[in-house]
């Protein structure tokens, strides 16, 4: 069944929801563009990034890290379609795959965050970014787990998969929110 067949009712609660979680995202999108504003702002007040006698991140930990969350998206959006096409299976086995890589994300930055030296704005900088940034994946990824458990009951279907839709949109916004991130912090 597809969306087509919701009652009228259905439709306009789907509708609402979508609604909902956009607005929620607008919000959240405000937040990490004035975490962005604000690093760039205190880069102003720098002759250099970073700072003289501080040492740069490093950056092949992170890229890995990187390339794990946007391939633990793509599993995300393969498993949202998966369910779309009544196939509650390969959305578990995709569903999965992403909560593993979103976990190794996890793991790789909360290390960097422990590992970076105190180096005053400069670490301050990285480590409430990445701990925002990381609030938010944790949140998320629980979120994906309870969409994984209810899922392996058989909870969803393609005419009833909003959790999974609305999860899956989250989960690309994590994405998406750390590749600015990384940008800012990494390669900027």
């Amino acid at each position: 069944m597809a969306e087509s067949t919701l009652t009228r009712e259905e439709r306009i609660a789907l509708a609402n929801r979508r609604t909902g979680l956009l607005v929620f995202q607008i919000s959240w999108i405000m937040v990490f563009v004035c975490l962005m504003l604000v690093n760039v702002q205190i880069r102003a007040n720098f002759t250099a990034w970073p700072p003289e006698g501080v040492v740069p991140l490093e950056r092949v930990l992170p890229t890995i890290a990187t390339i794990g969350l946007i391939v633990s998206g793509v599993f995300a959006w393969r498993g949202l379609n998966a369910i779309r096409a009544d196939r509650a299976a390969a959305l578990r086995q995709n569903w999965l795959l992403a909560i593993l890589l979103g976990a190794g994300f996890i793991a790789i930055m909360a290390y960097e965050w422990v590992t970076v030296p105190f180096s005053e704005q400069y670490g301050a900088l990285f480590r409430v970014m990445t701990a925002f940034h990381a609030v938010h994946a944790l949140v998320i990824g629980g979120l994906m787990l309870r969409v994984y458990r209810r899922a392996a009951a058989g909870a969803y279907s393609a005419a009833d998969h909003w959790a999974v839709e609305g999860a899956a949109k989250l989960w690309y916004f994590v994405v998406a929110a750390w590749m600015l991130f990384y940008a800012v912090l990494y390669i900027i």
